[in-house]
């Protein structure tokens, strides 16, 4: 059995050697992920969540992030895919997507690819821990293949801890966008919260209640919240928010 320095050890290899994959302009699009891209217009609500995180990264230190939302299908797993490539085109930070949601991971999906194990498998003992390099960019992504796991055990593990560790001990400019479980899916994304530093809260129009907004933010902590982000909006500027008509869902807005 591997001792848990060597444990610890073998995540920060995988962190600083990643996988190449093969990516493009292609690819990009047909996951629906525009934060590559900052002439696209779809691209600018990200870009704006973009600019308040670095923001809270140079005054907070804030460097491992959460991208939660309080039930399934709205939209949180397009909305962290969006944020991580939006981030990578800073030069100034290393980003790294996680996918959390070990039960429904759906990353890699967003960006066209199935893991050998993925990260689910890591956690269960089974390998390495996948971290993928997507070629010409400078996103790397921690995927995971969803399924029926025990995932509140899994994510307590020595194992994740010692990644969570890695995350947290590795080099001061790498900025962590983890794909969190949806709040009352489970109780994985509270449990999570307490290794991360923030999140961002995902409600999509005319399906999120405020009530599960509310019951989300006290659940993970208002003094962590870093943002709720508005998906599907279709009422073009409300608030501090921007309204951006879309392919993916007919607009976004974000209020941060």
């Amino acid at each position: 059995m591997t001792s848990p320095a060597g444990v610890l050890d073998d995540v920060r290899r995988a962190l600083a050697n990643p996988l190449t994959i093969e990516w493009g302009a292609d690819k990009a699009i047909a996951g629906g992920i525009y934060g590559f891209n900052s002439i696209d217009p779809r691209s600018r609500s990200f870009n704006l969540i973009r600019g308040k995180l670095l923001e809270r990264k140079r005054k907070r230190g804030l460097r491992m992030v959460g991208v939660v939302s309080a039930t399934p299908n709205v939209g949180k797993s397009f909305v962290s895919a969006n944020i991580s490539a939006s981030l990578s085109r800073d030069p100034q930070v290393r980003t790294f997507a996680v996918d959390l949601d070990l039960r429904r991971g759906s990353l890699s999906q967003q960006f066209g690819f199935i893991p050998q194990q993925g990260l689910s498998g890591y956690l269960d003992g089974d390998g390495p821990l996948e971290v993928y390099d997507l070629a010409g960019e400078r996103l790397h992504v921690v995927p995971t293949r969803g399924g029926p796991f025990h995932s509140a055990e899994l994510l307590a593990n020595s194992r994740a801890q010692a990644l969570f560790a890695a995350m947290r001990e590795s080099d001061p400019t790498n900025i962590f966008v983890c794909d969190l479980p949806p709040v009352f899916a489970n109780d994985d994304a509270v449990a999570t919260m307490a290794n991360l530093d923030s999140y961002v809260l995902v409600a999509e129009e005319g399906r999120t209640t405020e009530r599960e907004i509310r019951d989300s933010v006290e659940a993970l902590g208002r003094e962590r919240l870093s943002g709720v982000i508005l998906n599907k909006f279709r009422g073009g500027v409300v608030s501090d928010g921007y309204g951006v008509e879309s392919y993916y869902a007919q607009g976004y807005g974000a209020e941060v």
